[in-house]
């Protein structure tokens, strides 16, 4: 929102810069501009400290310029010390062979050390020609400027983005896709997305003996997983016996990945939509009405609306624990049988 401010002689302590300035328009929503206060030596005035005002004024800084903001009959301690170094965001200690003897600077500097310890203003030194740095200044990190048109560039730049807060480290991305995978205890993200990539490719060959490993490998790229760490996690994958590697090609790349049983189960429920409602159902089918069809398999895949590898390997399961017996045939067939009738104390 826009709107005028009272005329500055209706104020009773107005300072001096406002009071050339009767009428101001002020806006409610711009931030506040930077003001620096440039620290320096006359010798240095022309060839470097007001070129570097102009050149920080155009980078949104309000640069304070003994030249630009002291008059004729001023008061110079009060200009220097009360609407200088004590009203700025920042002071610029510009340190350089003339610098070093000049009793004005030397003052400035110690106020700004004070304000820096007292009130947070920042204390930014400019060094030129390889001067010695100040003990003051010597605990802070500075900047070596060249008196050149690209050097002031250089240095207004350095000081605009400190006083406006840039931040200069490169923009974080979005984590790699792989990183969003299941994770399975005991495996790093990298290792669960090789893990859960691995079970929908058997699903989607319906074996665990042959997954074509460079399908697995272009999927893991496609999700930020390169061929290098892909590879590494399938060793712990080996290690871990979640997987076994099938033979070789004569380069020495790997053809294929055997899935492990413990491999599947580890990730099955994250990528089988309904898994638990789906195993009940299996159990209830098997329980209340016994197949006797030479594809059970297919049958209860249908019922589920799962995929058949899914079936298989939880029949396996209740197999592993004497549940029943599960029989494959040629063809894609199969059967079940010898039912323990403790199978349905597993129906919750």
């Amino acid at each position: 929102m826009l709107r005028l401010s009272r005329p500055c002689i209706f104020q009773p302590r107005c300072r001096s810069s406002a009071v050339r300035a009767c009428w101001s328009v002020m806006d409610d929503d711009v931030a506040p501009v930077p003001t620096a206060f440039l620290s320096h030596a006359s010798e240095d005035k022309p060839g470097f400290a007001e070129p570097l005002g102009r050149e920080l004024a155009s980078l949104g800084i309000r640069p304070w310029l003994d030249k630009w903001e002291i008059h004729p009959g001023d008061s110079l301690v009060r200009k220097l010390f009360d609407e200088g170094v004590a009203a700025v965001d920042a002071v610029i200690v510009v340190v350089s062979q003339y610098s070093a003897g000049k009793p004005w600077v030397r003052a400035e500097l110690d106020a700004a050390t004070v304000r820096r310890i007292t009130e947070n203003t920042r204390l930014i030194p400019i060094r030129l020609d390889g001067a010695d740095m100040p003990v003051p200044l010597q605990m802070l990190v500075w900047h070596d400027a060249a008196r050149t048109e690209e050097g002031i560039r250089l240095t207004a730049r350095l000081i605009a983005d400190t006083l406006h807060g840039r931040d200069a480290r490169p923009a974080v991305a979005a984590p790699p896709e792989y990183t969003s995978a299941v994770c399975v205890p005991g495996l790093t993200a990298a290792d669960s997305a090789l893990l859960t990539l691995l079970a929908k490719e058997a699903i989607a060959a319906n074996t665990l003996l042959y997954v074509p490993w460079p399908t697995v490998v272009a999927r893991a790229a496609g999700q930020g997983l390169d061929e290098a760490l892909a590879t590494e996690s399938l060793a712990v994958l080996e290690h871990r016996h979640y997987t076994t590697r099938q033979p070789l090609y004569a380069g020495g790349a790997v053809l294929a990945v055997e899935l492990a049983p413990r491999g599947f189960r580890a990730v099955a429920d994250a990528i089988v939509p309904g898994a638990e409602a789906a195993r009940q159902r299996i159990i209830a089918s098997l329980v209340n009405t016994p197949p006797d069809s030479i594809t059970v398999v297919d049958d209860l895949a249908a019922m589920t609306a799962t995929p058949p590898l899914f079936v298989l390997q939880f029949l396996r399961e209740l197999e592993a624990k004497r549940h029943l017996t599960v029989m494959l045939g040629s063809g894609g067939s199969s059967r079940v049988a010898a039912i323990s009738p403790a199978l349905k104390r597993l129906l919750r």
